[in-house]
């Protein structure tokens, strides 16, 4: 006799929309299979029955996260955690009488659904050489069973040894799975979404020793850079708006400045730090407590070089950081990011007389990679290879930030050369996943046409189909406030089969992917 247990999800993943959220919740569902499968006999070619009773079957949802690096050593913990008995109304006895003749063993699936908290981080890996950190999430599944009685034949071994055997032995057995948890940046719909915009109406530093450019002029430039509320991961490049004007500036001075150039760089950095410098994020959510995190509960798959660190073999650092960095530029490699304008660069000449709605206006789009160059040159990188979406976890944070750099030159009354400053900037940017669109929801009645078809074949239905794709989702029926949607359209008129199948339906076009621009300059 051998009993089997597999934990099967739904899905192959966990998906969680919008921020980190106390408030919020994701379910996660499935089964767990126990299979049972009888021994043959030796003097029957057919196989015994036997009766097992269940005592226990015990889900368990672990999150961990872990750190190591050359400086901070290695720094596990617990993220959640949450157990749950399936078997609720007590012991039950599964039997395999009757299925001695065949040879597929016997399965019962106990379906359960978790409850998630929305807060919890995205799955990520360990950087180069294992270093850095990692977030990964496991569904464990202990079973407690006792086999109650074995069904033998009459001169089998089995039963010549069953004397000798313990009735009431509890046995135990146990199953693991790697959950990956997705992280999108808001729920799908099946409606065309626009590129949304953050501005930020930057100020001029203040004058510095080394800034020749009179202060008076400077901070009456005005910077408005428009950047995307988020980015895809997925694309290869981000537009990027920038506006100038100056205001309260007169007319000479106006015509005495120029902007010759600007320089655009992306860079992800990666911020690494210990349990002790955790609190703020375990001040606002709610980490589990010091009596289940290790060494005291250990987790449920720790890195490797754990139990070196426990054995003494690895030494912890003793320099005393709190946190170890690193940055990486995401430019291609043949890109330098400066962007030079040709033509007249006095563009505020006219800002004197110009109404306050006039910006002298920059569009452009900016390229940037998925695999990151940098880890190459350098022996001693320690951070990710590739693009990571943006995140924050108590041990591990990724931020995106577009370095803005605006070259302006003064021609200064009684000097030959001119006078040259950089207005430097730094504006945050959020990489995360677009979850992909909703397919049409007259694609159900379009499938169904094409599904006639003369020979009597019927095609595949398509995989971008989810389960109860006929239903509206709840980005159909409300907005993002939760109010619902008003649809104006009214019902189609009720028509017989037979018009249906002579209607022709509309093909709905893949949207084409738009080619960079060349950088522009206009005045609105």
């Amino acid at each position: 006799m051998s009993l089997a247990i597999d934990i099967v999800p739904l899905t192959n993943s966990l998906d969680m929309y919008g921020a980190p959220h106390n408030s919020s919740a994701f379910s996660l569902s499935g089964h767990v299979s126990i299979s049972l499968n009888s021994s043959f006999s030796v003097f029957e070619r057919r196989r015994t029955g036997c009766r097992v009773v269940l005592h226990s079957v015990l889900l368990t949802f672990d999150g961990q996260t872990e750190t190591i690096t050359s400086s901070l050593g290695y720094s596990p913990l617990r993220l959640y955690t949450l157990s749950r008995e399936l078997l609720s109304s007590g012991p039950i006895e599964l039997s395999d009488e009757g299925q001695e003749e065949t040879n597929e063993a016997s399965r019962w699936n106990i379906v359960f659904d978790l409850a998630i908290p929305g807060w919890l981080p995205a799955s990520h890996e360990f950087g180069i050489n294992e270093a850095g950190a990692s977030t990964k999430y496991f569904l464990r599944a202990e079973v407690k069973f006792a086999v109650v009685e074995e069904c033998t034949a009459s001169w089998s071994l089995a039963s010549l040894c069953s004397p000798f055997r313990s009735r009431t032995t509890i046995r135990s057995m146990e199953a693991r799975k790697k959950i990956p948890l997705r992280r999108f940046v808001e729920p799908p719909t099946d409606e065309p979404t626009s590129v949304e915009f953050i501005n930020y109406l930057l100020s001029s530093p203040n004058k510095s020793p080394e800034n020749p450019i009179p202060s008076d002029v400077l901070s009456k430039i005005q910077v408005l850079a428009s950047v995307p509320a988020h980015v895809d991961v997925r694309e290869n490049s981000l537009p990027f708006i920038l506006r100038l004007r100056t205001k309260d500036l007169n007319a000479a001075e106006c015509q005495r400045l120029r902007i010759t150039s600007f320089t655009i760089d992306i860079v992800q950095t990666e911020i690494c730090r210990r349990v002790k410098d955790a609190s703020k994020y375990q001040a606002t959510y709610p980490v589990p407590s010091q009596d289940l995190q290790p060494p005291k509960k250990p987790l449920c798959q720790s890195h490797y070089s754990s139990d070196m660190y426990k054995l003494g073999l690895f030494l912890s650092p003793s320099v005393n950081a709190s946190s170890e960095n690193c940055s990486a530029s995401l430019l291609p490699g043949e890109e330098t990011g400066v962007y030079r304008l040709t033509g007249d660069s006095h563009i505020f000449n006219n800002d004197s007389t110009a109404g306050p709605e006039t910006w002298y206006t920059l569009d452009t789009t900016i390229p940037f990679v998925h695999s990151i160059p940098s880890w190459e040159a350098s022996p001693d990188w320690e951070g990710s290879a590739k693009l990571r979406p943006s995140v924050e976890s108590p041990l591990f944070d990724v931020t995106h930030s577009l370095k803005l750099a605006v070259c302006c030159e003064y021609d200064a009354p009684g000097s030959s050369e001119p006078a040259m400053a950089d207005l430097t900037f730094a504006l945050p940017i959020k990489f995360g996943r677009v979850a992909p669109p909703l397919p049409p929801r007259d694609i159900l009645p379009a499938l169904l046409h094409s599904m006639h078809l003369v020979d009597g074949s019927y095609p595949a239905m398509p995989s971008i189909l989810p389960y109860g794709a006929n239903l509206p989702v709840y980005s159909q029926l409300f907005d993002s406030r939760g109010n619902r949607k008003v649809d104006n359209t009214p019902l189609p008129l009720y028509t017989p089969r037979s018009s249906i199948e002579s209607e022709s339906f509309p093909i709905y076009p893949s949207p084409l992917n738009e080619k960079q621009t060349e950088l522009h300059a206009t005045t609105v």
